[in-house]
């Protein structure tokens, strides 16, 4: 899969990311040995420099970055032609620098080759390991963090030990403490900006004790500032978490995360204290102002902070800014200051830089006079990419007063100076913005659709790695796609040609689509490849019937699509007159309903009465006419986490007339047919009490009675399946089975946590381990099967051309009131590499689930579609317990598909 252009994940980093420095600050001067080397090769007269290369070092000292290239580069061409090679080794040294200051990462990247395959051929390890810790540090600003690492030390890093090669080990082995302090420092900044925190606490911490060791002021404070971006980052997550628990209702985990996040935000105030304290006592103006910056950002985060402390700690940062050259990072660090005026003016939620976040009134003229320096400076060292993103963010300004023509103007030359079309996803945005403010609304569906084109080559590159990404989706990404199905949805009441409104819904349909691949890509957080299917499931079968819905902020949408005898499909659009927050209420309150088993007087029933109203009644007479048999639903948001089988006309349950599936979006799923009468089970399951760790502290769940059972009636009734419980069920065991044998089917009678990231989602295995965090009283867990985990294991031993026909997972259970849960549900099936899942959205009585999965077997194995199998499960129970207790839909209903019904 390709990687996401640097210059696109630079501007997440600059926008979107709360890590407290810029990642091209972090990525080169923060710990590379290179940079000192241009300063001190100026003094040392012994080296025999021809004239250009002279010129271009003063010029390099005087801050003209672009002239001291051009001086470079023709010094270049006229040594290839007098000079020796070690001279051109040299100028290729520098000029990989200079492109580096200037944001040239690709051409500084080929002059180090040059370099390092030189120093290979001389054999002079010392400087092949140094060159080595800065090309990782040129991939790290790529945003190629696993490259870097696979650099510096190897990608299995083992009780410290890494890869012969490495920069890490070739500094180790030739004792050298300069290169080991980079490298490890290095390494750091890379595990930081994959998530990796505990790993990159670690890195920093060795990178610390050798550089106090040797004394080394300049890396002290680089590795104190690394250690205090780590725990910043640590922090913004844990707060994140925090909002996520809150949201479902678990006060206990929230409770933990808060603690945890004013832990990680005192520790990272303490080392950006120690940085700021040594870098002033050692006049180092760079690493000064990284840690004022870092030191506003947390304080901001911190809702009681004094404000005339963070005031003067700004307006320091600001003074200090006006001490450094000219260079790209000045450029951004004017841009990050202009964004750092002011806190969130919420102080209940976590401060994001959100892309439409607005300045206070009176602080907007300060931001546009940082901007205009940040202009100025890039315009003088010709870096068009920083001019762009600082006209950009000019433009935003001026939105934000409501000045449109400004907006529109800065705007405009943002999109025309972006380096790289995949950059044009956000002012192509803002340009949308500001049509529509200033009512052209066909210009700025024009825009949005800009915007939507350039996320969509980058749809699969979007959960980068840089993983506090993932927590700021919502307010960066996913608005463009919502704004604009607003748009294009409303234009469709505007319309009266059928053909132009199937038209405008085709494409509806197209976006709403990818913004479902992009909430998914986004859980995932990982490079695992989504695979596409290009048939739309519409044209599978006339008898099947498609239903997509949005939320929009003012009403819900709901599109019936439906195939035809010419293999083309026909969409229909029905608005709910419901604001978002009333069909978030109305589907939690139905969920809780759902849930309550106790419940005799059937209260569920009035909302799955007014959501079947929404869904299926404005539609009946086309489901009637078209003879539909199944119903498939693409679901929005909070809508996920409810059964569309318990919705009620009355006198029914939806089940009761359609067959009803699941899917996470158009493209992901594969409608083919199986071969039920060669199912074979591979079932594991776990009966015992057991305790897990998790980032909130240990989480204990019961024991699962009936799970013996269930694996007894599997095997009983398709006697070539398999079931292991208990400490049979590990993932090596698993692992094991699936080199052994090939299996359709992959039942998991377990525990399953969904959590806010598919780190946080995970499957309970019977084996145990030790307890992988410090100060935890049990010092045993249950080992936890997460998704990555799943994926790399079914993947190691599958066939990606013969995918597992069903994944079955019994002992699930998502939150009320979560909507990122129920992606977990979806993601695991396609981590899994399988065409459909089954699972349960709440805890579902023991013995109800016993009898429903295997009454769901029997019928698939006897000829129906997996959709037709559940159906018959769920109308059999409700025909065997009519007027009882158990008719109730929290016995039958949770029991979803996922993926592919047939």
């Amino acid at each position: 899969m390709q990687r996401l252009p640097y210059r696109v994940r630079r501007i997440w980093t600059v926008l979107f990311l709360t890590t407290l420095t810029l990642c091209l600050w972090l990525a080169h001067p923060t710990l590379t040995i290179g940079h000192k080397g241009i300063a001190e090769i100026t003094t040392a007269k012994s080296l025999a420099l021809t004239q250009r290369v002279q010129q271009g070092l003063e010029l390099y000292q005087a801050g003209d970055i672009q002239g001291a290239i051009k001086s470079w580069e023709a010094a270049l061409s006229n040594q290839q032609r007098h000079s020796n090679y070690s001279d051109e080794i040299n100028v290729r040294t520098y000029l990989a620098r200079a492109y580096q200051q200037v944001g040239q990462i690709p051409e500084a990247i080929a002059e180090l080759k040059q370099v390092i395959a030189y120093y290979r051929q001389t054999n002079e390890p010392i400087k092949v390991g140094r060159m080595l810790t800065e090309q990782a540090q040129l991939y790290i600003s790529l945003g190629q963090h696993r490259r870097a690492v696979a650099i510096l030390c190897g990608q299995n890093q083992i009780n410290a030990t890494c890869n012969q090669d490495s920069a890490i080990e070739i500094a180790r082995h030739h004792s050298d403490d300069l290169g080991k302090v980079a490298a490890w420092g290095s390494l750091g900044n890379a595990h930081r900006l994959q998530g990796e925190y505990e790993q990159a606490i670690q890195d920093f911490e060795r990178s610390y004790e050798i550089a106090q060791r040797i004394d080394n002021q300049t890396y002290i404070v680089s590795t104190l500032n690394g250690l205090a971006n780590t725990y910043a980052n640590l922090a913004k997550g844990n707060e994140r978490r925090a909002e996520f628990a809150k949201e479902i209702g678990d006060k206990k985990a929230a409770e933990k995360f808060q603690q945890s996040t004013v832990g990680n935000d005192k520790q990272a105030v303490q080392y950006f204290e120690q940085s700021l304290n040594l870098a002033r006592s050692q006049n180092d103006k760079v690493n000064e102002l990284r840690s004022l910056l870092g030191l506003v950002s947390l304080n901001y985060r911190q809702h009681h902070q004094d404000k005339a402390i963070v005031n003067n700690t700004l307006q320091q940062a600001i003074v200090l800014l006006e001490q450094l050259p000219d260079s790209r990072e000045k450029a951004y660090a004017a841009i990050q200051l202009a964004n750092l005026l002011q806190p969130n003016q919420n102080s209940e939620s976590v401060t994001t830089d959100s892309a439409t976040q607005c300045l206070k009134s009176e602080l907007l003229p300060q931001s546009v006079q940082l901007l205009n320096k940040a202009v100025t400076i890039t315009q003088k060292i010709q870096d068009r990419e920083a001019e762009s993103f600082a006209k950009g963010r000019l433009g935003h300004v001026y939105e934000c007063l409501q000045d449109y023509q400004q907006a529109i103007n800065f705007t405009q030359q943002a999109l025309i100076g972006t380096v790289a079309n995949e950059s044009l996803y956000l002012w192509a945005w803002q340009a949308a913005r500001l049509s529509k403010a200033t009512g052209r609304v066909k210009e700025a569906i024009n825009f949005y659709e800009q915007s939507f084109n350039s996320l969509k080559s980058i749809r699969s590159d979007l959960s980068l790695e840089q993983r506090d990404f993932q927590f700021d989706f919502r307010d960066n990404v996913e608005p463009v796609y919502r704004e604009l199905l607003e748009l294009r949805l409303e234009q469709t009441e505007h319309l009266v040609q059928e053909s132009d409104i199937q038209q405008n819904l085709e494409f509806v349909l197209l976006a709403i689509d990818e913004l479902r691949l992009a909430e998914l890509q986004n859980y995932l957080g990982n490079d695992c490849a989504l695979a596409l299917i290009q048939q739309p499931v519409p044209l599978v079968g006339k008898n099947t019937a498609v239903f997509s819905s949005i939320i929009l902020k003012e009403r819900l949408a709901i599109i019936l699509t439906l195939g035809d005898d010419q293999k083309k499909f026909k969409s229909r659009l029905f608005w709910v007159p419901a604001k978002s927050q009333e069909v978030k209420d109305a589907i939690n309150d139905l969920r809780i309903k759902l849930e309550k088993r106790s419940d005799l007087e059937n209260s569920y029933q009035a909302r799955a009465k007014q959501v079947y109203d929404w869904f299926i009644r404005p539609f009946l007479k086309d489901l009637e006419t078209e003879k539909i048999e199944t119903l498939v639903f693409i679901q929005d948001g909070i809508l996920r986490s409810i059964p569309m089988a318990a919705l009620f006309d009355g006198k029914q349950f939806l089940i009761e007339k359609y067959a009803i599936a699941t899917a996470p979006a158009l493209t992901l799923t594969n409608p083919t047919r199986s071969n039920p009468q060669e199912l074979r089970i591979l079932a594991f399951g776990l009966t015992q009490a057991a305790t897990v760790e998790t980032n909130a502290g240990a989480k204990f769940f019961e024991p699962l009675s009936q799970v013996k059972s269930e694996l007894n009636i599997i095997t009983t009734s398709l006697p070539e399946s398999k079931g292991l419980l208990d400490q049979d069920f590990t993932s090596e065991r698993l692992q094991q089975e699936l080199e052994k044998n090939t299996y359709p089917v992959i039942h998991l009678a377990t525990h399953g946590k969904f959590g806010i990231d598919d780190r946080e989602t995970f499957l309970v295995t019977g084996k145990k381990v030790e307890a992988h965090q410090k100060y935890r009283q049990t010092e045993t867990y249950n080992e936890k099967l997460t998704i990555t985990d799943l994926y790399q294991l079914i993947s190691n031993t599958r066939d990606r051309n013969n995918p597992i026909e069903l994944l079955t997972l019994t002992a699930c259970e998502t939150a009320v009131g979560s909507d990122r849960e129920t992606l977990g549900l979806a993601g695991i099936a396609i981590q899994a590499g399988s065409q459909s899942a089954m699972a349960s959205l709440w805890k579902v009585d023991d013995a109800a689930t016993v009898q429903l999965i295997a009454k769901f077997y029997q019928s698939w194995h006897s000829g129906l579609s997996k959709a037709r199998a559940l159906q018959a499960t769920q109308i059999a129970w409700l025909q065997a317990h009519q007027q009882q207790l158990e008719s109730h839909p929290g016995y039958w209903a949770p029991f979803i598909l996922i993926g592919n019904w047939l």
